[in-house]
């Protein structure tokens, strides 16, 4: 059973600060024929956070990360595999790598 961390360690650490923009914050990337938007945190000091909100959308981080240079064909095949799964992607840029956030459409009709 994993400890729980002290109050205010998640602030400290900045994974549950809240993180909201809208598409005059994103940059889009176009990759063999393949559109995504990308959200830059390079300024940001500490860890990127694990849920973020685009557009008014609730994206989570997916666990992928792919290069910003050199990312050859995996990436575009990584956004044709969720868009057939019907989630969104949404990238965000730290550092030298896309860090992979998804929305899946089909949770929002369930609420």
């Amino acid at each position: 059973m994993a400890a729980e961390a002290p109050p205010g360690t998640e602030a400290e650490r900045d994974f549950d600060e809240r993180v909201e923009v809208g598409f005059d914050d994103l940059d889009l990337l176009t990759d063999e024929g393949v559109e995504v938007f990308v959200l830059p945190l390079n300024e940001r000091a500490g860890p990127p956070p694990y849920y973020l909100t685009a557009a008014g959308e609730r994206f989570h981080y997916g666990g992928e990360t792919f290069l910003v240079q050199g990312r050859g064909a995996e990436l575009p095949r990584f956004l044709a595999e969720r868009d057939e799964e019907g989630l969104l992607v949404l990238l965000v840029e730290r550092f030298g790598r896309y860090l992979a956030y998804l929305h899946d459409p089909a949770e929002d009709a369930e609420d």
